[in-house]
């Protein structure tokens, strides 16, 4: 509770209790929104309005500036300078007293204010300042300095078009619809004239900016490369050098836009406006129409290599069916053409985003796929097709798809999240979907202003028309590829579905194999994936089953468990280390053994002749319990390349030189030792979450750590 914001609101209730229009303010000294409206509201009543509202709209301004800005002097008192102070109070910057009289301190205060909104010289306080200050809007850094001084910036130098733009260091709606304004004022479009939207008349006007410019153009330039995650260590001068081209080219490059350095029209418009240029041309549409073959020869005619489909449904008032069929799917992969699938059914309104309709959502979607025999490991995109506000999210969307994930998983296909840039980001960060779908054509939603655009994006719908024409015209919704899913192209109702899933399944244990393309695998195929830091070679064949082992390295499966006496050893070793981080990783094959049911699993050092370091195998056999004379085998190699840690992370060099000498068996060692050596080296490398550093997963968690001084000094010997 802070003790002015509580004496402001005793006072307006006091003061104003029982006026017309006047709503009582809570009295438990806490700034918000209903004690703002109460500020407003009081000082209407003193302006002499009678018709009260919340919002400090036209009249409001035009009463403040003639008959309170020209009081605001010394000694000045009355109602007006309560409310102003309390005011003042309630945004966190002190007037020095709460008693009606307009002193130094009040003015200190009003100073105070414009040099945080990036003034450096005082100013009038007129209706301008008073908005600014009658509202909730934060003028102190909570959260990037650098976002903050462009705010300031932004403030101080176009202020005539937007007022007083908050200075909180807070990328938002606000901010990125005043960088529009600043652009628009650059391009000379007159305060009424330009609106803060990037339309026609801004496109035409948007320059051609390249090195050696400089200018304003370019500050603005700068700073929404910054606000989309580029040019993150670049000066803020104006200046157009190597350094702003090297960033525009990784925009480019990261928003499939041809890579120049030269910030052009689609450039700076993908910078400030989520659709970006809406005649670019891309490889993606989506559609809610059943497809024919004339339909479909207009998407090969026009380049169309990806389409997105619905996997349920129907769409308008005569329930026009929009759900993808199998003699559809036939069609469209005979085209050469590859289908990402939707799931949307009632996706459209708030109400729908409940964790037991997730559930619901998550199991239809899945099996419809599985009927349809889309191949495991495949991404289905869920829709979420409303401007949902961010304070309305985590309690909606987030629950939904937490059981949309669980159900999704479970029956082994990805899950990719359909919505705005804001929904996309959140429920990737929390951990619910893999890929985003990224509803960009909705420039004017709410999630879209002021969100960068998700770093995990497969498709970018940005444009809707109708392609084609006869019978072969159909709606559609232009999407750019970034090509981090591919969709699926064959369907797999047969014996390898079920090895795709067990493949699945084996990503869902090992996070670093969480890769789409794990599920698409035929036999006799290798594919390779880059995961984090690692490349992830797979191979899938058939072989004669010729049963258990009596190797005692490589390990037997039989029921799900592992049987070879090695694991009790292997048991014995991780009791020795005493760290519950032995026990999850031994419980790591467990689980895999669990998964395969009955086979064969050992792991191995591996040399490839096009990779340079060393690295893991671990090898799969997989008995068909249909087919005693068959078994199925997969290898997952792992590999770490040196250039790659010495690029992104080069402290990490030790830990990496460390992992060279782990994945290697020991002169001189006997067969357990080396194993091990094997297996925890491969857990090392697999059984990580996202993004954290080699060195605290290599060397951290690794076996190092875990064996003790003893097993040190095995370690390190010379490696064979």
């Amino acid at each position: 509770m802070d003790e002015m914001v509580l004496k402001t609101q005793q006072w307006l209730n006091k003061t104003y209790s029982g006026k017309s229009g006047y709503e009582i303010v809570k009295e438990d000294g806490k700034t918000g929104w209903s004690t703002i409206y109460s500020l407003i509201e009081g000082l209407q009543i003193e302006l002499g309005i009678t018709s009260l509202s919340r919002n400090f709209g036209t009249t409001t301004s035009s009463y403040f500036d003639s008959k309170i800005t020209p009081n605001l002097k010394n000694g000045y008192s009355n109602n007006i300078v309560f409310i102003i102070q309390g005011a003042f109070w309630c945004k966190g910057i002190t007037p020095g007293a709460f008693d009606g009289l307009f002193s130094n301190s009040t003015q200190n205060a009003i100073n105070s204010l414009q040099t945080y909104a990036g003034f450096t010289n005082s100013e009038p306080f007129t209706s301008k300042w008073a908005k600014a200050l009658f509202d909730m809007s934060a003028f102190v850094n909570l959260g990037d300095i650098k976002i903050r001084e462009m705010q300031q910036w932004l403030n101080k130098n176009y202020n005539q078009y937007f007022g007083i733009l908050p200075c909180d260091g807070i990328y938002q709606r606000a901010t990125n619809t005043a960088l529009i304004y600043a652009l628009q004022c650059e391009e000379g479009l007159a305060v009424g004239v330009a609106n803060g939207t990037y339309g026609p008349t801004t496109t035409n006007l948007t320059p051609t900016l390249s090195q050696g410019q400089s200018g304003r153009f370019v500050t603005i330039l700068q700073y929404s490369l910054y606000v989309n995650s580029f040019y993150l260590n670049g000066v803020i001068d104006g200046t157009y050098t190597s350094e702003v081209s090297n960033a525009v080219k990784a925009f480019q490059s990261f928003m499939v836009l041809p890579i120049t350095g030269i910030a052009n029209m689609p450039t700076i418009k993908a910078l400030l406006s989520s659709a970006g240029d809406p005649n670019r041309t891309a490889s993606g549409i989506d559609t809610a129409t059943q497809l024919n073959s004339a339909q479909i020869q207009t998407l090969v005619e026009k380049g169309v290599k990806y389409v997105g489909r619905y996997l349920t449904g129907s769409v308008g008032s005569n329930y026009v069916p929009k759900n993808l069929t199998a003699s559809e799917i036939s069609l469209i992969i005979n085209a050469g053409i590859s289908i990402f699938p939707i799931y949307e059914d009632g996706g459209y309104i708030l109400t729908h985003f409940t964790a037991s309709q997730g559930d619901i959502d998550g199991l239809t979607a899945s099996l419809t796929a599985k009927e349809l025999g889309i191949p495991y490991g495949t991404t289905i995109y869920y829709a979420v097709d409303v401007d949902i506000e961010d304070g309305n999210i985590e309690g909606t969307v987030i629950p939904y798809f937490k059981n949309v994930y669980s159900q999704t998983t479970a029956l082994g296909y990805r899950v990719g999240v359909y919505g705005t840039r804001n929904v996309c980001l959140k429920v990737s960060n929390a951990g619910y979907a893999t890929a985003s779908f990224v509803a960009n054509m909705s420039t004017g939603w709410s999630g879209n202003l002021g969100f960068a655009m998700p770093h995990n994006w497969s498709f970018d719908q940005y444009n809707e028309f109708t392609m084609g024409t006869g019978a072969g015209a159909l709606p559609v919704d232009q999407d750019t590829v970034s090509g981090r899913d591919l969709g699926f192209n064959t369907v797999t109702i047969n014996k390898v579905q079920e090895i795709q899933a067990k493949l699945v399944s084996i990503g869902n244990i090992l996070p670093i194999l969480k890769e789409p393309a794990i599920g698409t695998i035929s036999f006799n195929e290798e594919k390779m994936f880059v995961s984090g830091p690692y490349r992830v070679y797979i191979y899938l064949s058939e072989e004669a089953n010729i049963g258990p082992t009596t190797d005692p390295f490589i390990l037997n499966i039989s029921n799900g468990k592992l049987t070879n006496k090695f694991m009790s050893d292997l048991t014995s070793f991780y009791d020795v280390a005493t760290m519950p981080v032995g026990f999850q990783k031994q419980e790591v094959y467990n689980m895999i053994a669990d998964n395969i049911s009955e086979g064969k699993l050992s792991v191995s050092p591996i040399k490839r002749t096009d990779e340079v370091s060393p690295g893991i195998q671990l090898k799969f056999e997989y008995f068909d319990e249909n087919n005693s004379n068959q078994s199925t085998t997969w290898k997952i190699q792992v590999f770490l390349r040196r250039e790659t840690v010495l690029t992104n992370q080069p402290n990490d060099i030790d830990a990496f030189n460390v992992l060279m000498q782990c994945s290697q068996n020991v002169i001189g060692s006997t067969d357990v030792p080396n194993f091990l050596r094997m297996l925890e080296t491969f857990i090392s490398m697999t059984k990580q979450p996202d993004n954290i550093q080699i060195s605290k997963t290599i060397a951290t968690a690794g076996f190092i750590t875990l064996v003790g001084a003893v097993m040190i000094g095995i370690l390190l010997l010379p490696v064979a």
